[in-house]
């Protein structure tokens, strides 16, 4: 008899290079693992500043020239080469990126179809980590509504683009994002993506933290683990 499926939540932000590593196993393994997986897009600047927490390319110098190494190592291992962080990711894209985490919340907000609300996750990762054509040549990025219109029209119908749009800038969206955010705070949770396995007994939940995290994954759901890209 297969095993029960496990409810578990994942709080990500599109902005982490390795949410962007992470999302990719977690839909290579979609129906394949016994586990329900409940999407929360929260705000990254709201959790670390929730957890009291540093990005960690500025803990030190050294840190960030060993982060921009491992990045590239986890394009390689995760079978998703990424690009550098722009170079104004931290003065621009972190904060701008808010908008494509209230894109994300408006279609969740409105009942559209799970595939098109996956659909809007990869396509924003994709663009802010890996489409070179929208970098300039010294590497910045811009994150305008011009982005989140040309990642919307790859995946909704067009008759549902602008409608997803106005949403995502409601006070309804930002509310929920808020949320999202706080609840991830509440349980724990310092950084994306991280990965809660729900309890109706809140102290025996189980958090996990990061994209190298997945054999703990498969440990909780009593499943073998081969690495990110075999399911």
């Amino acid at each position: 008899m297969a095993a029960a499926a496990k409810r578990m939540g994942y709080y990500f932000d599109v902005v982490s290079p390795y949410s962007a590593f992470s999302w990719k196993v977690v839909e290579r393994f979609r129906g394949k693992w016994p586990v329900d997986t409940v999407l929360k897009p929260v705000f990254l600047g709201g959790v670390m500043k929730g957890a009291s927490n540093t990005p960690p390319a500025l803990v030190s110098k050294s840190k960030g020239v060993w982060m921009r190494q491992d990045i590239r190592r986890c394009g390689e291992t995760f079978g998703y080469p990424i690009l550098d962080m722009p170079k104004n990711f931290f003065t621009e894209v972190a904060r701008a990126t808010v908008d494509c985490q209230r894109l994300i919340v408006a279609a969740q907000l409105l009942g559209r179809k799970e595939e098109e609300v996956r659909g809007l996750i990869t396509v924003l990762t994709d663009g802010i980590h890996a489409d070179k054509g929208l970098r300039t040549e010294e590497n910045n990025l811009t994150i305008d509504s011009a982005f989140i219109e040309t990642c919307a029209k790859k995946v909704l119908p067009a008759d549902a683009v602008q409608q997803v749009i106005a949403a995502s800038k409601s006070q309804e969206a930002k509310d929920q994002l808020k949320a999202n955010t706080e609840e991830a705070v509440s349980k724990g949770i310092f950084g994306s993506p991280s990965f809660v396995f729900y309890n109706a007994d809140p102290s025996k939940e189980i958090m996990i933290f990061g994209s190298d995290r997945f054999d703990q994954i498969a440990h909780v759901l009593g499943v073998e683990w081969k690495g990110p890209k075999m399911p």
